[in-house]
């Protein structure tokens, strides 16, 4: 196994300093995969807030604690890491340590998928979505992973009104509205090639079809029940997202027609 400390430490050192981290990347292509793998890791286990501590496991583990030191008392027995060199010693204890904090990081991770905004493990699902778009180089992969979010956004905006937590599903509107505005961006000032565009295209038409009817049904569903304040506000988000739909859907088409082989640029009014 190749010793990746060295490219590692400098992946970090990119992201602390905000240099170009693809640029340390190319210079270990044969660890590209593995180094960025090992960066999401570093990514997911930084956002992970400590759990809190169930009185009953410190009680087992107190009562554990005295119990092995009573036997240690009683009777020393030969403890093989004793024999080795101390830095063996410490490697061994932080491959242990490592270990615990990957399943603790990836168990912490696949529970907060279902997790809303005001939910202990939100914070964990965000840090994941920010990781994933943290080591996404590609344009197109980046913006389809942005298009995905927002769709997760109004996932969460539709389950927290249903479940009665109006205003909290109203905040939740405005963060798919900027999700959505967040990708039209992205759309912007990415280079993409033709296949990325129409793919890209594709997808979005059928995201905001879908977007679009959702908006409405929830909408009519809040004014239906008296709540016209809750019902004003998605109509809002749905105004300013078909605006960025638009918007992004222009500049798509605009880069699709531009690739056409034979495509030609229409004189302007009063030129021959």
């Amino acid at each position: 196994m190749r010793d990746l400390t060295r490219p590692l430490r400098e992946c970090l050192a990119a992201m602390d300093d905000k240099h170009n981290l693809q640029e340390v990347l190319r210079r270990y292509p044969a660890d590209r995969d593995e180094l960025i793998a090992l960066l999401r890791l570093s990514i997911d286990l930084g956002g992970l807030e400590a759990p809190a501590a169930d009185p009953a496991f410190r009680l087992r583990a107190r009562n554990r604690m005295l119990a092995a030191a009573a036997q240690r008392r009683q009777a020393r027995r030969w403890n093989p890491l004793a024999a080795l060199p101390r830095p063996v010693v410490r490697l061994a204890y932080a491959g242990a340590l490592a270990a615990a904090l990957l399943i603790g990081g990836l168990t912490a991770a696949s529970a907060s998928d279902n997790s809303l905004p005001g939910d202990p493990l939100y914070g964990v699902k965000l840090g994941v979505e920010r990781a994933r778009l943290a080591t996404t180089f590609d344009s197109a992969a980046r913006a389809r992973l942005e298009l995905q979010f927002a769709d997760v956004r109004l996932a969460e905006a539709q389950r927290l009104f249903a479940a009665g937590r109006v205003q909290e599903g109203v905040r939740g509107m405005a963060e798919y509205d900027t999700a959505v505005a967040q990708f039209n961006r992205s759309i912007a000032g990415s280079t993409l090639d033709t296949r990325a565009v129409d793919e890209l295209s594709r997808v979005l038409d059928e995201r905001a079809a879908r977007a679009d009817a959702s908006l409405k049904e929830l909408a009519g569903s809040l004014a239906a029940g008296g709540d016209t304040e809750a019902a004003a506000a998605v109509a809002r988000a749905q105004s300013h997202v078909e605006q960025a739909w638009s918007g992004s859907k222009r500049d798509l088409q605009s880069r699709g027609s531009a690739s056409q082989p034979g495509h030609q640029t229409k004189p302007a009014a009063g030129q021959p």
